[in-house]
């Protein structure tokens, strides 16, 4: 695909056009063409990041829709179990009833379900299994389920509960999906979100080391500050807001457990590297436990 980017003129969450280049992305790009000229970048006024270019929407749908590797990261290679590939089979899907929304909402009253993005739908069966009248909207052709649409124009119920996770920061403007998902939704229903946190602990020492940071897998990095802003100006207001990390405790303590052991060894074979990353990947993760570099959000359409 012939990659074509614009220039990031103005904050697509609060408009200013008051940034700050955070690093230089060049370790994550393999066109030579933009290595030297793309920049992690922050909104002074709502702490948004973003990059100084980025993909057109058009180019973005296009790519999920191809599954192009544009959305896996410049420098990574496609997973070898690509989706594509998968023979994805609706009744073989396993409900998933321990989700962090049912300490939102009680699933056993039936209502209107809407999902942005349900990949492969083990959210979304869990309320279809339970009666929800369910529809959503998923660019992956091979997604064949009850409901499931490619435009907004096709869905044809008032949502009382919406959900977007780990999917608004992969689309060039979130402002326009979440609109679009308020133009559906009934007074007082509930939307859940979940993406990156633009002001954890990761970020902003890692700064582009950051794994979220995958041009242009994902273009949009939230701050609370800007999460507040966006909600607001699609009419929803927030009543639940925490940062969160995808990182395992007992994983996590079994590691510290090990790490003398290794740190040991990388001294011996003068490896000062690996000594170093192991102590820094260490720490970061208990820190990624105080200050998550995920955010969950619950709002209310007004």
């Amino acid at each position: 695909m012939s990659l074509k980017l614009k220039k990031t003129k103005y904050c697509i969450i609060c408009k200013s056009s008051n940034f700050k280049n955070i690093s230089l992305v060049a370790n994550k790009v393999t066109n030579k063409r933009i290595r030297k000229k793309l920049f992690l970048i922050e909104c002074n006024n709502c702490l948004h990041r973003t990059f100084s270019k980025i993909p057109s929407d058009s180019t973005l749908k296009k790519s999920y829709i191809n599954d192009d590797p544009l959305i896996w990261g410049l420098l990574q290679n496609e997973p070898d179990n690509k989706e594509n590939n998968f023979d994805f089979k609706y009744s073989q899907i396993k409900p998933f009833d321990k989700h962090w929304i049912f300490n939102h909402i009680n699933i056993d009253k039936k209502k209107n379900y809407f999902e942005l993005g349900p990949g492969l739908c083990k959210l979304y069966k869990t309320f279809h299994a339970k009666g929800w009248k369910c529809q959503g909207i998923e660019p992956k052709s091979f997604i064949k389920a009850p409901g499931i649409k490619k435009k907004f124009n096709n869905i044809k119920i008032k949502v009382d509960v919406a959900v977007a996770t780990d999917v608004l920061e992969h689309v060039n403007n979130p402002l326009i999906y979440l609109k679009k998902i308020s133009s559906i939704m009934k007074k007082n229903g509930k939307i859940f979100l979940t993406f990156p946190h633009s002001q954890s602990f990761k970020s902003i020492y890692l700064k582009d080391r950051w794994s979220m940071v995958a041009p242009f897998g994902h273009v949009n990095f939230f701050s609370k500050t800007s999460t507040n802003i966006m909600l607001k100006k699609s009419k929803f207001k927030i009543i639940f807001i925490k940062d969160f990390s995808y990182v395992q405790k007992k994983r996590l303590v079994r590691n510290i457990v090990k790490l003398p052991l290794y740190l040991i060894k990388d001294l011996i074979f003068l490896n000062l590297k690996s000594f170093k990353l192991r102590i820094e990947e260490t720490a970061l993760n208990i820190l990624d436990l105080i200050n998550g570099d995920q955010l969950k959000v619950v709002a209310v359409k007004l």
